[in-house]
């Protein structure tokens, strides 16, 4: 019956973030809303599997369109964990990965990082801020707290952040205790940032509605609709969000 203890632990959890974090949400869901009506980026970083997180909310049906990812796969898991693990924690390489991304002052950075310690995400955060973006972090307050910064700085993501949101995974992410094992399964922090993520864009498009701004939204490419209104926001956005390739047709 682990598997529902798992969705139950899950559960408990996304009640306690829609009790607790809501104000939290909702200010970054302004944030949001500022930069889109004000044509702004929201860029978006995660190390090792985090990063899921980034293409969760970019280039998706029902996402903003103006979301700039900062995707380096020498830190995605398919390219070798024990390297893009040892990446997030080389001091300078997180400084070096924001100096070559495309982002200006006034926009929006959201670093996720469950721990919060290591130097990769630290130094993005730390460089966003320098070019005068604002910073949205999203971790885990139980896990970074009882861990020590890796960073020379002596700072976490939580105290560099302008904003911060707690996803309420616990110290290292795993949710279910197997019984007569000391093994933990169920990772926590996939579920929970896609919910808080999505949660913000849907939050951002209602207020740039109630501002009287069309929310830039991609709908499905899967549906047999004609795609004009993709293609505008592909070809509104492809010179400045990475990754934008030519629409067809």
């Amino acid at each position: 019956m682990s598997g529902k203890l798992y969705i139950q632990k899950i559960q408990e959890r996304i009640g306690q973030i829609e009790k607790n974090a809501w104000p939290q949400i909702q200010n970054a869901a302004e944030m949001v809303a500022d930069v889109v009506e004000k044509d702004g980026l929201v860029h978006a970083f995660g190390s090792g599997h985090t990063h899921i997180l980034v293409e969760e909310i970019w280039c998706r049906a029902g996402g903003l369109a103006p979301i700039n990812p900062l995707l380096d796969p020498n830190q995605m898991p398919y390219t070798g964990p024990f390297k893009g693990s040892a990446l997030e924690k080389l001091e300078g390489y997180g400084k070096i990965l924001f100096e070559t991304h495309d982002a200006d002052p006034g926009d929006v950075m959201i670093v996720l990082s469950n721990s919060g310690r290591n130097p990769t995400p630290i130094e993005i955060a730390l460089a966003a801020k320098e070019r005068g973006l604002k910073v949205i972090g999203i971790t885990s307050m139980d896990y970074s707290r009882q861990v020590p910064s890796r960073h020379s700085s002596g700072k976490k993501l939580y105290e560099i952040a302008d904003l911060v949101i707690d996803n309420l995974s616990p110290l290292g992410d795993a949710l279910v205790e197997l019984e007569n094992s000391s093994i933990k399964v169920g990772p926590s922090t996939t579920v929970l940032n896609a919910l808080i993520l999505n949660a913000i864009v849907c939050e951002a498009t209602d207020t740039l509605l109630k501002r009287g701004v069309e929310p830039p939204i991609f709908v499905s490419a899967n549906l047999d609709v004609p795609m004009e209104h993709n293609q505008r926001l592909f070809k509104q956005f492809k010179p400045r969000v990475r990754f934008f390739d030519r629409y067809p047709g």
